[in-house]
């Protein structure tokens, strides 16, 4: 196990929006390095085809839902995935909601349920599991957008 230029064994990664596209390729190179991922998003289903697919790999994973757009999910996120795993070393945040149509079209409500998701979502991911990653005096944070 592990990648030639990056060795992640022993640490454990959480791929916020880690069930397809570039989130789900995130959360396979993880693994590839060595790392526990649990990729999370919206959908039990893509879930839980991430996580078979994360598991073949010869890491652990946990099947877990979550909404960035809930602090209450992404805290009880955290404390599940430290309850079976300890701490979490690793957040990648690549949640992402897009929808293709003219600007001038755009409805207010479409345009705020992106920010909610795209923007505010990585933010507050970033505070909850920042705040774990201090007390611990170690963590890496990346984000990406789709």
């Amino acid at each position: 196990m592990g990648h030639p230029l990056l060795e992640l064994k022993n640490k454990t990664a959480v791929v916020i929006g880690g069930t397809s596209g570039i989130g789900l390729a995130l959360a396979k190179g993880l693994a590839q390095a060595g790392a526990n991922v649990v990729p999370t998003g919206r959908r039990a289903e893509q879930i839980g085809s991430a996580v078979s697919a994360i598991e073949a790999m010869g890491v652990k994973s946990l099947s877990l839902p979550c909404d960035v757009t809930d602090n209450s999910s992404l805290e009880q996120l955290l404390q599940t995935v430290c309850g079976r795993f300890d701490s979490v070393e690793i957040l990648v945040n690549c949640a992402g909601r897009t929808k293709r149509m003219p600007t001038l079209d755009f409805p207010d409500a479409d345009w705020n349920a992106i920010l909610e998701t795209n923007l505010n979502g990585t933010a507050r991911a970033c505070r909850v599991f920042g705040k774990h990653m201090i007390e611990r005096r170690y963590g890496r944070i990346m984000g990406f957008m789709k």
